[in-house]
């Protein structure tokens, strides 16, 4: 791991414990070592406004502007310092994202919703699941942010049939991705096999024969239609029969 990765983790759990004037001085040092270090430059202008230095914190998303005029954070955080609003820091403990394998999962969202409804969100703010059809949707209050892949929302629909419960978190929020943290909180009787969350990811391909039973639960509905092949084939083996 070079040097400015390494400073990038630092930063990022300087600002995840709320430890501004570290998280000022990890992002400083990122940003000496690369000027054009956008990611830097905007933690940077968060740390500043955490302080209630607005006009360090300008200077910072402005500078990222010059590098990439389109950059979401930088522009939002300039309108709310424009606007007076209030730009919110992280709302999570430390302990939150605390990864657990098979328990956690941070999931990036699909089918999202407006810019000006992600422009609202903030890091650790608590979502909820809601499943509309053989989707998964993702509320922050009672609005709509996006849903989860298709495949994880067959796996979770299941799940929360059979009583589990699971917490949601959003993990990071910029105009062209969202990205939650999923826990597990409760595992029901009849899940105690199951993982939520299997950690090789080819788990979900390749089902072991306890996902198997899982899937092909007597209870989940099947519908069966007979076809006139059916009635040809049945009329076939019957007429075999009667020759034998």
């Amino acid at each position: 791991m070079n040097k400015i990765n390494l400073l990038q983790q630092q930063a990022v759990l300087a600002a995840k414990d709320s430890d501004w004037p570290k998280a000022v001085t990890i992002n400083q040092e990122i940003v000496n070592a690369d000027a054009h270090n956008v990611g830097a430059l905007n933690r940077l202008g968060l740390a500043y406004l955490q302080l209630k230095k607005t006009t360090l914190a300008k200077k910072s998303f402005a500078t990222a502007l010059q590098i990439d005029s389109s950059n979401c954070i930088a522009l939002k955080n300039l309108g709310k310092i424009k606007n007076n609003q209030q730009v919110s820091s992280q709302t999570f403990s430390p302990q939150q994202f605390i990864e657990e394998p098979g328990i956690t999962k941070i999931v990036e969202l699909h089918r999202l919703a407006s810019k000006k409804v992600i422009d609202t969100l903030t890091i650790g703010i608590e979502c909820k699941l809601v499943t509309k059809g053989k989707f998964i949707s993702v509320l922050c209050g009672l609005e709509y942010i996006g849903s989860l892949p298709d495949d994880l929302s067959f796996r979770l629909i299941q799940l929360l049939q059979r009583k589990n419960e699971y917490q949601v978190f959003v993990y990071s929020a910029s105009c062209r991705s969202v990205k939650v943290f999923i826990k597990e909180i409760i595992k029901s009787k009849k899940n105690a096999n199951i993982t939520s969350f299997p950690v090789n990811k080819d788990n979900l391909a390749n089902i072991n024969d306890i996902d198997e039973k899982f899937l092909l639960e007597e209870d989940l509905p099947i519908e069966l239609v007979s076809t006139d092949e059916d009635r040809e084939e049945g009329e076939a083996i019957e007429s075999a029969q009667k020759q034998g």
